[in-house]
């Protein structure tokens, strides 16, 4: 009986402090890097940030409505359709545009029928929901990572679909039970993390894990894109560039870089794969294209603490301002 307690509790007890360091950290995992990988980052780093934000939503949020055109009172100077880094409300950068420049500033919401930017904007176009009527500068914008596949996979003939309005669709509960999330947790903790911990030779981020840079493991699929796909995303964003400006529209192809792009020079482990893959596309001399890796990767040189957020993929305001003006 003896040996039967004894063995029992060798497996009891471990799960037993595993739900109790679950409970504990819980209210402490922040970013959607935190939530991804639970990792605790607290929750006064986020808090110190959005001190600094803006105080108001200058720019508009749009959707295509059920008739297929864009909603909004009047001619916005600036078009924006995007992926998660034109999610941003008062930290975004095109709320720095507004507030900054004073532009009118009318971002594409995503939804979903509109998740690829770069295939959503070609689409709205042939479907004459974006024309010159409608705007005169677009900014498609990409996450580094999706840039080159996105570009290599578009249909220059396809329209865009119908709307649909979510409110009458059904639903799904995606909401993970509460014992799943605490196998999940113990997974991550003990076996397989889809999150990149990496030191850094400098703090490059205001918080007591500072000096470490947290990153998905997703930034690493540059490793599998080959010269031939590079070439064929510098020929399709030259042919993209031209189906705007047949119109009379002037777009602005804006990547947003890869954090763990930025943050590469500043790791201690210089083995690590450096990626260039999207590194000629701002040097084709037809289209404008702003890469964002060197400017923010000159912030951080220069001492700029928390260019990107410690416990997101995301970059925080600061980045946000610095890629409106040289936007």
């Amino acid at each position: 009986m003896k040996k039967f307690i004894v063995k029992t509790l060798f497996y009891i007890v471990p799960f037993i402090c595993s739900i109790i360091i679950y409970i504990t950290l819980q209210p402490y995992i922040t970013g959607d890097i935190g939530r991804l990988g639970q990792i605790p980052f607290g929750k006064e780093y986020n808090k110190r940030l959005e001190q600094n934000y803006l105080t108001e939503k200058y720019f508009l949020d749009t959707v295509v409505s059920t008739n297929n055109n864009l909603v909004f009172d009047s001619k916005p100077d600036i078009l924006v359709i995007g992926d998660s880094f034109s999610n941003g409300k008062e930290e975004g950068y095109q709320n720095y545009l507004t507030y900054l420049f004073h532009y009118k500033v009318v971002n594409i919401t995503r939804t979903e029928n509109i998740s690829d930017p770069i295939q959503s904007a070609i689409s709205l176009l042939n479907s004459g929901i974006i024309d010159s009527n409608s705007c005169k500068i677009i900014i498609v914008q990409s996450v580094d990572r999706n840039t080159i596949g996105r570009l290599n996979k578009i249909d220059f003939e396809l329209n865009f679909s119908p709307f649909h309005r979510e409110e009458n669709k059904k639903k799904e509960n995606t909401k993970m039970p509460t014992l799943l999330k605490l196998f999940s947790f113990i997974r991550l903790q003990f076996y397989y993390n889809p999150i990149q911990k990496e030191p850094l030779i400098t703090k490059c981020f205001d918080h007591f894990l500072g000096n470490k840079s947290f990153t998905y493991l997703e930034d690493l699929w540059f490793l599998n894109i080959t010269e031939q796909k590079i070439e064929t995303a510098k020929q399709n964003i030259s042919k993209m560039n031209k189906h705007f400006s047949d119109k009379g529209i002037k777009l602005i192809f804006l990547i947003a870089s890869d954090k763990y792009d930025v943050y590469r020079p500043f790791m201690k482990d210089y083995t690590l794969p450096v990626d260039t893959t999207t590194d000629e596309l701002d040097k084709l001399p037809d289209v404008c294209v702003i890469n964002t890796k060197y400017m923010l990767q000159k912030m951080v040189q220069d001492g700029e603490k928390d260019v990107y957020r410690i416990n997101d993929s995301h970059w925080s305001y600061k980045a946000s301002e610095t890629v409106a003006r040289q936007i």
